[in-house]
């Protein structure tokens, strides 16, 4: 092999030319695998110090929204409660709103049996249904602009609030109607942002 600049010689892994310095084939190479591998472990670093959430795909929230008729909602608040409260963005998730809001499913889930195990006439039970139904949908709604409000205190750390608010769950109609969905689409977004790390 020869230099390409002054054509000396070289041997195959030699990363510059020995006469004038020329960086070699092997050498830019070299040069460009080391870059990559730097940024690599810049980007693992920078990761390392976001807050971590669960990444879960739109579609599969959906999936699971739809064939648990929506009961997958408490135990999304559930389960993002505490990463949610680690942001540290001046507000917090409370537990027992979500506890409360997981027990009134539960509640509507089993209505039948307990309307049954109380003795309850069948027109008692629909009614008392259709109030905890009413209190669920409320709760949704409240936990749901809860998170909304936690997810754009946090952004608005990286950006001007009006940005923040602008970028992350910016549709009230969207918060409202679909939740949990709308919120898990927000994060990963969020994520892709490079604002949060992936929870592994």
């Amino acid at each position: 092999m020869k230099c390409a600049n002054c054509g000396a010689p070289i041997e195959a892994n030699d990363e510059v030319c020995q006469y004038c310095g020329t960086r070699t084939a092997y050498g830019i190479s070299m040069l460009e695998e080391h870059k990559r591998h730097e940024q690599e472990e810049q980007h693992r670093r920078e990761l390392e110090n976001l807050p971590k959430i669960k990444y879960v795909s739109e579609a599969f929230v959906i999936f699971v929204y739809v064939i648990t008729l929506g009961y997958y909602a408490p135990y999304w608040y559930a389960t993002r409660m505490k990463p949610l409260n680690d942001l540290d963005s001046g507000t917090k998730l409370p537990a027992w709103a979500a506890g409360i809001y997981a027990l009134v499913c539960a509640g509507i889930i089993f209505s039948s049996e307990i309307g049954d195990s109380l003795g309850l006439s069948p027109e008692m039970s629909q009614e008392i249904f259709n109030y905890a139904f009413g209190i669920t949908f409320t709760g949704s709604i409240l936990l749901a602009f809860w998170v909304r409000r936690i997810l754009q205190g946090y952004a608005a750390k990286f950006m001007e609030r009006n940005i923040a608010v602008g970028s992350v769950a910016s549709s009230a109609i969207m918060t409202v109607f679909f939740g949990p969905v709308y919120l898990q689409h927000s994060i990963n977004k969020m994520i892709k942002m490079k604002l949060l790390a992936p929870q592994i």
